[in-house]
């Protein structure tokens, strides 16, 4: 193991105050200046080392740290690391200039950390003006464009500072916006109906230069804004929703209505469906499901800010029909070449039957009780897969020779009941 200066912090701290002054003093050449702004969904705090140096630590996500000064060269050692740990997430080499300052992103997830730098040398912008750029760091949550708009102003009728940003790019240079107070939207790139954020009381002042740096949600696809004023403070945007979905699957094609708080998420949906996800305060709310007329008792769920969740309504009758909230990672697998996928039985002529399920046949889940969801499997990638579905009593109930698993993708399996017996819908569940 190589032993490097994060390695003897603990070492040179025990040894004599004489020792350690005949070593020499610290290094005359700090004559470029970095801080570390932590947008990573991964990391809760980070550590950056210059040259084994620990030069900034615990840096909290969505926040930022001050400059320090750090030694310049062509190819100078970055090193990030969680708060306290010498244990290498990232290490890269920089060319840091004498004179000059630089912002670095930390963003990703656990386990795929990533980072960018950023020369703060951007031109201030006019007087009550402000110059906006956008660096997309939702990892997952795909390409983006980003308003910033009076608080009524309808998305329809403005056009975004920057448009399809995409993941772990900038956007087209720098968009110059009169300094205010706005209200700041993501949306899907193109289509404003799938909003990924809304954040009222954004101020921008008179002359800054800003970076909105976006990071992903909890479940992988609504984000968060962290703005860095160049040179200056760093404020979090956070995410204040959650996205929710209902899937209705009750015996008899019953029609089912949920209410999550004050949100009506599916009005008498018909079983067995889909819903699309929709967007709710997060926090703690009373879930209210009514199946063909019949109340069924409330439950009080929590969602995570930026969260996903699928509530699953099955039963063999409406006397039978349970509620199930699930937790949805809709988070894309970190490893090229994977994909993730998972299983929902939701089939009342199975309901005494457990389901397992097979790709090429490799089993990936075993034995799922009726109106459950297994956990999230990561696989390889591949075409052609057979997708098989089994229960104890009949076997392979289900079986496609031709089912493509395409690389970063994320897969739910669900088992129904239709007309002709058990089937299976396969989505991309995002």
């Amino acid at each position: 193991m190589r032993m490097n200066k994060r390695h003897l912090i603990g070492l040179m701290a025990a040894l004599p105050l004489a020792w350690l002054a005949g070593c020499g003093g610290g290094d005359d050449s700090n004559d470029a200046n970095v801080r570390l702004v932590n947008a990573s969904a991964g990391y809760a705090s980070l550590d950056l080392y210059v040259k084994d140096d620990l030069e900034i630590s615990a840096v909290d996500f969505g926040t930022g740290s001050d400059y320090t000064g750090v030694s310049s060269g062509d190819s100078v050692e970055n090193v990030l690391t969680s708060a306290g740990s010498t244990t290498e997430l990232l290490n890269q080499s920089r060319t840091l200039s004498s004179g000059k300052k630089y912002t670095i992103i930390a963003y990703g997830w656990e386990g795929a950390l990533k980072s960018v730098i950023f020369t703060d040398d951007e031109d201030k912008a006019d007087s009550n003006k402000t110059k906006v750029s956008v660096f997309n760091g939702a990892v997952g949550a795909g390409s983006v464009d980003v308003y910033l708009t009076g608080e009524d102003e309808s998305l329809e009728s403005v056009e975004p500072i920057q448009s399809g940003v995409a993941e772990g790019a900038s956007g087209n240079g720098y968009a110059t916006v009169t300094s205010g107070t706005y209200r700041l939207r993501v949306t899907a790139a193109g289509d404003t109906d799938d909003l990924r954020l809304d954040v009222s009381g954004v101020v921008v002042e008179s002359t800054d230069v800003v970076n909105l740096v976006l990071s992903p949600g909890a479940g992988g696809v609504l984000v968060n804004a962290i703005g860095v004023v160049q040179g200056g403070d760093v404020t979090p945007y956070l995410n204040t929703k959650a996205r929710i979905r209902v899937v209705p699957a009750v015996a008899g094609g019953a029609r089912v209505t949920v209410t999550a708080g004050p949100t009506t998420v599916a009005s008498n949906a018909v079983s067995p469906s889909i819903g699309q996800y929709q967007l709710v305060t997060a926090g703690t709310m009373t879930l209210a499901t009514n199946v063909a007329g019949t109340d069924l008792p409330d439950q009080a769920i929590t969602l995570a800010a930026g969260a996903d969740m699928t509530v699953l309504v099955t039963g063999t009758s409406v006397a039978e029909a349970t509620v199930n909230a699930i937790t949805d990672d809709n988070r894309l697998p970190t490893t090229t070449s994977r994909f993730k996928v998972r299983l929902v039985h939701a089939a009342p002529s199975l309901a005494e039957r457990p389901v397992t399920m097979a790709i090429n046949s490799s089993q990936v889940v075993s034995n799922l009780e009726f109106g459950a969801a297994s956990d999230f499997e990561t696989e390889v990638a591949v075409n052609d897969a057979r997708l098989e579905l089994s229960e104890p009593n009949e076997g392979i109930f289900y079986s496609d020779a031709e089912v493509d698993f395409i690389t970063g993708s994320v897969y739910t399996v669900f088992v129904f009941d239709y007309a002709d017996g058990p089937s299976v819908v396969l989505t991309t569940g995002r």
